[in-house]
């Protein structure tokens, strides 16, 4: 029996955007999602699927989950490893997760509270087109049609700059000197990363706005796609019980004024724990679960917070919306590291190490869409629980360590030497934590890398940006300098600004509320760049001002040469011989590359030095007549192979063996026998032709 044809229901729009076809489709694939949307940017798809549960869940947030998964058969490749097949999440597929999590968790309405999980695969990759920036448009897409409460349409982009120019979604194989991904919706910006090549603020606010403003053919292509393929809208639950938020504010209200007057946080965290602990004790008769009492009182306390300060224009440590909290900065504590810092900003604190690296092989293997490449830069950051005087699993770092490491590290790159022989390692292992851990381990890696005699370009400084956000007059809003724990849970933003003295080097920002316009953000960035130089001024009076001028005694010694580059294939020898013979009797590790610069690791100067004799032998042109030592390796009819000077390999014809005619050379020459012979040149073939006759 013949089966009928499946005829799917779909829908398609597409516009061309930054000079590709961008498409967006839904109803062929993945149809028993929630919703589902290809999306096709340049010859890049990738596959954006939603599912969420029909009920909410008793949760103070919403439990949102981003997946962004590479395969490697969109570009083309099988997996490397054992196994063959895609493994856990890598750190690229880690951060993009995090860029679209970023994006729409502060859009969903807040009282939604079902589960929703958002997966991203990328199925076909075009270097041309960024998968990270397809991935987000065909978020955007598929929650749009989805009916889930959420505020959009959002949009994607990627900012780079060449020649001062700014450019949309370079092609992922150009180099850049701006790298700027940027979340947003029509009002503004939604959530941003990037690292900058020491430009000012207002280079920045207009790489912002630039890529904003290329945003609204995006903006337009989903509202209609929306129109033509949206699902109805789920109207979220309607709040909590207006009775337990009365309740709630009458019984707090004297105590919550002596918490706002508490400095401490410790000791303000103590009593509100006891407050809630009372209040729960108080409602047993009242029959409210106890999660629901959870979250009206500590959304009665962010109210009763945001008033404080909007009108006191103080924190609750005292402090003014500029001023920092205290700094302690010392570098050079740990004897044996190649070099260390302790970094202190109040209750936040950062112990950094630097350890230098032999080049490439302590470098860092990275397998990718975009292939295989090596990174000799790392920064790891560390989020152990004592940090916040909890007990906790000690397991392998999340996806919020990974961030937080990746920032660090955007925020450093740009001022490291761009000819540095070492791979480099830095780790922050956060001590103490109470907010802008991030900034913390960015200002310690700079004292780590100083403390090390790395000479980077300068010092840099982060600074984490709060805000206490009007609702009803967004012009009366706190932006708060350098913020706290506190600051940054009970806050909108967390507006972080990494950079030297003369310019940025990092930003990240990420949002409670729906957007930040620009005229708020520009005003945000005066601010943060005045908070950057005072933190600047105390981590330099208080620690390292400059670079040490010599590496520490226990980093290994470096040097350089040059050999022409026909004697490469001698240098390594055959299967590697000669490179292997150096490496071990010398106790060195050698680098060489395609222009002929040979580089020399050795954890000792005299061990550097033979390593440095031997190549430096082994590579030299011998002289047209100079008379040199050998030593016969092979014997044949026509002649004896013969390694002279420093594995040199030439060979001595019959003719050349003796003055005396010689019958066959074996009669007169044994393998193992040491003979001078004279360097008569090489042929038209590159061989080296010797005489023992003429020596």
């Amino acid at each position: 029996m013949e089966s009928s044809q499946l005829v799917f229901q779909t829908h398609r729009k597409e516009i061309n955007w930054a000079g590709l076809p961008l498409s967006l489709e839904t109803g062929k694939i993945a149809r028993r999602a929630s919703g589902a949307v290809l999306v096709t940017y340049g010859e890049t798809v990738v596959l954006c699927t939603v599912c969420f549960g029909h009920k909410e869940e008793r949760a103070g947030f919403l439990p949102l989950m981003v997946l962004y998964q590479e395969k490697t058969s969109a570009a083309g490749k099988i997996p490397g490893g054992f196994l063959k097949r895609e493994g856990k999440s890598s750190e690229d597929e880690i951060l993009i997760s995090r860029f679209i999590d970023r994006t729409v968790r502060p859009l969903f309405h807040e009282n939604f509270r079902r589960e929703v999980q958002l997966i991203c695969t990328v199925l076909s990759f075009d270097p041309a087109a960024d998968p990270a920036i397809a991935a987000m448009i065909g978020t955007s897409a598929v929650l749009a049609i989805s009916g889930l409460p959420i505020k959009g349409p959002i949009g994607g982009v990627r900012v780079g700059m060449a020649d001062g120019s700014f450019v949309i979604n370079p092609a992922l194989t150009r180099n850049t000197q701006l790298d700027l991904v940027i979340g947003a919706i029509p009002e503004g910006v939604v959530m941003a990363e990037a690292q900058c090549p020491e430009i000012t603020e207002d280079t920045l606010l207009q790489a912002l706005e630039f890529g904003h403003k290329a945003l609204d053919p995006v903006f337009d292509l989903i509202q209609e796609f929306k129109k033509a393929a949206g699902h109805p809208e789920i109207a979220p639950s309607s709040g909590f019980d207006i009775a337990l938020v009365d309740l709630i504010k009458e019984r707090t209200n004297e105590a919550f004024n002596t918490c706002l007057h508490e400095s401490c946080s410790v000791s303000r965290n103590a009593k509100l724990e006891t407050l809630l602990a009372e209040i729960k004790s108080g409602l047993l008769d009242k029959k409210y679960e106890d999660e629901a009492v959870n979250q009206v009182f500590y959304d009665v306390w962010k109210k009763r917070f945001v008033d404080h300060v909007l009108s006191e224009k103080k924190r609750l440590d005292a402090r003014g919306p500029f001023e920092i909290r205290p700094i302690a900065c010392e570098a050079g504590i740990l004897p044996r590291t190649h070099g260390s810092a302790l970094f202190t900003r109040g209750q936040t604190q950062a112990l950094v190490t630097a350890t230098l690296g032999s080049g490439q092989d302590d470098a860092q293997t990275m397998d990718g869409l975009r292939g295989l490449y090596k990174s000799k830069f790392l920064l790891h950051y560390n989020f152990p629980p004592y940090s916040v005087g909890e007990i906790g699993k000690m397991t392998g770092p999340g996806r919020r360590e990974i961030g937080h490491g990746n920032l660090a590290a955007r925020a450093i790159q740009p001022v490291l030497p761009t000819s540095m022989p070492y791979a480099i390692r830095l780790v922050s292992e956060i001590t103490e934590s109470y907010g802008s851990s991030s900034m913390a381990t960015v200002c310690g890696a700079s004292q780590a890398l100083m403390d090390a005699g790395i000479q980077i370009k300068a010092p840099v400084a982060g600074i984490a940006m709060g805000l206490v956000f009007c609702a009803e007059n967004p012009d009366q809003s706190v932006i708060l300098s350098d913020i706290s724990g506190t600051e940054d849970f009970l806050g909108a933003m967390d507006f972080k600004v990494a950079g030297t003295s003369d310019g940025i080097t990092a930003l990240q920002i990420d949002l409670k509320i729906h957007s930040l316009p620009f005229s708020l953000i520009r005003k945000i960035l005066t601010q943060a760049k005045e908070g950057r130089d005072a933190i600047m001024s105390a981590m330099l009076k208080r620690g390292l001002k400059a670079p040490r001028a010599s590496l520490s005694p226990y980093a290994p010694c470096v040097t350089s040469t040059r050999i022409p580059v026909d004697k490469i294939r001698t240098l390594i020898g055959t299967g590697g011989k000669n490179i292997r013979e150096i490496c071990e009797s010398t106790r060195s590790k050698i680098e060489i590359q395609e222009d002929g610069e040979v580089l020399i690791f050795s954890q000792t100067r005299s061990d550097l030095e033979k390593a440095l004799k031997k190549i430096q032998m082994i590579s030299q042109v011998p002289e047209v007549g100079s008379v040199y030592e050998g030593v016969i390796q092979k014997v044949t009819d026509f002649g004896a192979f013969v390694t002279f000077g420093f594995q040199q390999d030439g060979l001595v014809h019959v003719s050349e063996i003796s003055k005396e005619r010689v019958q066959s050379p074996g009669d007169v020459l044994s393998v193992g026998d040491q003979v001078k012979v004279r360097y008569l040149g090489a042929d038209l073939k590159g061989r080296l032709k010797l005489s023992i006759r003429q020596a």
